[in-house]
C-alpha cells in the first residue's frame, strides 16, 4: 500500500488525524480530531506539539526523524491532550508525505492502557487487601532511603510475622483466613501515618516503611501495632486470636539500602519469634550471629536440594524377642560442601519455619517407598519403612495426595509404610488430625506417635484415634535399669498399650541390659546403637541383609 491509499484509509478509521508540516505546524485535520480532542477549529493555526503531552515530545520528534530517514511508516504510543489539559493515550502512526510533511493518525488507546496499568497495579500489589507487594515495597525503601539521604532524616522499617494465623486458615478454611489477612491490614493501616507505607510480602507476613521515626518513637509504634494485633478479631461468627513478632531496621544504622534494611530488620524478627508470642526486636550487628548463621543456611538448603545434597540414611527395627528384622526409620542426613555435615537438630527447625519441609519431605517420603520396595524385591517380605512426618506436612491440604503418589509411584504396600507423628500434631487441631488418620488407616497405613511420654499429659488421644504404634523415648530407656521411675513409666506404656492392641518400639536401645528388661516386659520391637547405627542404603544392606 503507498502513502496516499494509507493516508486515505487512516483518515477515515482513525480518532485523530492530522497533517503537518516540517516544521510541526498542522496543515490539515480531519472533523473527528476536533471532536476527539474537543477543540476548535483553531487548532489548524497550531504546532502538533501543543497537542503532545510534554513528556511525550521528545519521543513524538524522534518518530519524526524515523520516519524521514527510513521513509518508511512509525508507530509509537504518547498521550494527547483533551481540551489541552486532559491526557488520552492513543496508539499513533507517522508517514512521511511529500514536501517534507507528514500525516499523523492516532487510535484511542486509553482502555488498552488501562489494562496496561491494572496489570502493573496486580503485579506490584496484593490482590487480597490491595497493600503493596514485596517488589513495590523494595521500591519504596530505596525511595525512602533517597528521600532520607536528602532530607537527613530518620527512616524505620518494621518486619512483621502473624503468629497463629496458618493454624485459623487450616481449621476454618481460606474465606475465613482470607477475611482475618483483611482485618489485620486494616488494623496496621490505622496503627501508623496515613504517609507511612504497609506492604503485605507473603501469606502471613507484612512490613511497615516509616519517614522520619527514629529510636525515639519506634518503641512506642512497635507497643502500639502489638497491642492492635491482640485484640480480638472477630470474623462472621468466629472470635479469633493471633499474635505477632516485630523486628525493626533502620536508616541509616541498619543498612544503606534497602537489601540490606530489610534483611536485617526480617533478622531482628526471628530474634523476637525465640522470645515468645507478642515479642518486638531492633537490629543490633552484636547479636545476629545465630540469625546470620540460619540465614546462610536457609539459603544454602535451596541450593542443597537442587545439588542433591540431601539423602537419607535408615536405622534398623528388630524384634526385641526373636531378634528378627523388621523394618528401618528414615532418617534425612544433609552433607553441604561449604558447612560440612548438618546436623537434622539444626536444619530441620530451618525447614519448618522456611517451608521447605514440604518439599524435603516429599522428597524423603518417595525416596523411602522406593528403597523399601527394592529390599521387599530381595527377600524381605514383611519389612516396613517409617517416615518422619513433620507438623507442617501433616496439615498441607495435599498431604494425602502426596502419601498415594508415593505408594503407586513405588508399588510399595500401604501396610508396609509407617508415619510418624509427634503427640503435638495431634493435639493442634484434633478434629482435623482425626480425618486425616481415620482416611490414612482406612487405607492400611500404619500410623506410630513419636517420642511418647514427652507431650501431652492426657492419653485420651489413645483411645480417639486411630494409631498402631508407640515409640517409647529414648530419654526413658537411657536409665530405665538404674531409674525406679524410668523402669515404671517404661512397664506403663507396655502395659497400657497391650491393653489397646498397640505395638511398641523402644528406642535408644544401646546395651544389652537395656534389651533384657525390655524383653522382660514384653516390648514388641527395638531401635538403638545395640542393634544398628543410622546408615546410607548401602551399608544398610551389607550390615543387614548378607
Amino acid at each position: 500500500m503507498n502513502s496516499q491509499a494509507s493516508y486515505d484509509l487512516l483518515s477515515c478509521i482513525s480518532d485523530f488525524s492530522v497533517r503537518i508540516n516540517a516544521h510541526g505546524v498542522i496543515q490539515q485535520a480531519s472533523t473527528s480530531s476536533q471532536a476527539f480532542l474537543q477543540l476548535p477549529a483553531e487548532l489548524l493555526q497550531e504546532s502538533i506539539e501543543f497537542l503532545i503531552h510534554p513528556e511525550d515530545r521528545s519521543p513524538f520528534i524522534e518518530v519524526l526523524e524515523k520516519a524521514k530517514h527510513s521513509g518508511e511508516k512509525q508507530t509509537f504510543v504518547c498521550r494527547l491532550l483533551r481540551q489541552r489539559v486532559l491526557p488520552v493515550w492513543v496508539d499513533c502512526y507517522v508517514l512521511q508525505l511529500p514536501k517534507d510533511e507528514y500525516f499523523i493518525a492516532a487510535f484511542n488507546a486509553t482502555h488498552w492502557k488501562d489494562n496496561e496499568n491494572q496489570l502493573v497495579y496486580l503485579s506490584t500489589h496484593d490482590a487480597l487487601t490491595g497493600l503493596p507487594g514485596k517488589v513495590l515495597l523494595d521500591d519504596r525503601i530505596s525511595m525512602s532511603i533517597h528521600t532520607a539521604q536528602r532530607e537527613k532524616n530518620f527512616l524505620s522499617l518494621i518486619v512483621l510475622s502473624l503468629e497463629g494465623f496458618r493454624k485459623i486458615n487450616d481449621l476454618l478454611g481460606h474465606s475465613i483466613g482470607d477475611e482475618l489477612i483483611k482485618a489485620v491490614a486494616d488494623r496496621l493501616e490505622n496503627s501508623v501515618r496515613h504517609s507511612d507505607t504497609v506492604a503485605r510480602v507473603s501469606d502471613d507476613e507484612f512490613s511497615l516503611i516509616m519517614m522520619g521515626v527514629g529510636q525515639a518513637n519506634i518503641e512506642l509504634i512497635a507497643k502500639k501495632i502489638l497491642t492492635a494485633m491482640q485484640r480480638p478479631f472477630r470474623i462472621r461468627e468466629h472470635t479469633l486470636h493471633i499474635s505477632a513478632s516485630l523486628g525493626i531496621s533502620m536508616y541509616p544504622e541498619h543498612g544503606d539500602n534497602s537489601v540490606y534494611l530489610y534483611r536485617n530488620a526480617e533478622m531482628a524478627m526471628y530474634r523476637a519469634k525465640t522470645q515468645g508470642k507478642n515479642h518486638w526486636n531492633i537490629y543490633s550487628d552484636q547479636v545476629d550471629d545465630t540469625e546470620r548463621s540460619d540465614l546462610s543456611l536457609e539459603s544454602a538448603m535451596y541450593e542443597g536440594i537442587e545439588n542433591g545434597e540431601f539423602m537419607l540414611h535408615y536405622q534398623p527395627i528388630f524384634c526385641a524377642q526373636t531378634g528378627q528384622l523388621r523394618g528401618a526409620e528414615a532418617l534425612m542426613r544433609w552433607q553441604n560442601p561449604k558447612h560440612g555435615f548438618i546436623s537434622p537438630m539444626r536444619f530441620i527447625p530451618l525447614a519448618e519455619n522456611s517451608g521447605l519441609i514440604k518439599i524435603l519431605g516429599a522428597w524423603a517420603l518417595r525416596s523411602a517407598c522406593h528403597q523399601a520396595k527394592q529390599w521387599q524385591e530381595t527377600g524381605l517380605e514383611d519389612f516396613y519403612i517409617s517416615v518422619n512426618v513433620s507438623p507442617r506436612q501433616f496439615v498441607q491440604e495435599d498431604f494425602l495426595e502426596m502419601i498415594d503418589g508415593a505408594l503407586s509411584e513405588s508399588g510399595l504396600l500401604p501396610e508396609n509404610l509407617m508415619l510418624e507423628i509427634t503427640e503435638g500434631v495431634l493435639m493442634d487441631n484434633p478434629k482435623k488430625s482425626g480425618a486425616i488418620l481415620a482416611q490414612l488407616h482406612a487405607a492400611g497405613i500404619k500410623i506410630a506417635i513419636d517420642d511418647f511420654g514427652t507431650g501431652y499429659s492426657s492419653l485420651a488421644y489413645l483411645k480417639k484415634f486411630p494409631l498402631s504404634v508407640l515409640k517409647i523415648d529414648k530419654s526413658f530407656v537411657d536409665d530405665v535399669i538404674n531409674s525406679a521411675e524410668d523402669m515404671a513409666i517404661v512397664g506403663t506404656i507396655l502395659s497400657l498399650a497391650e491393653g489397646l492392641n498397640l505395638l511398641v518400639v523402644a528406642e535408644g536401645v544401646e546395651n544389652d541390659a537395656q534389651l533384657g528388661f525390655l524383653r522382660q516386659e514384653g516390648c514388641n520391637l527395638i531401635q538403638g546403637y545395640l542393634t544398628g547405627r543410622p546408615v546410607n542404603s548401602e551399608m544398610f544392606r551389607e550390615q543387614h541383609m548378607a
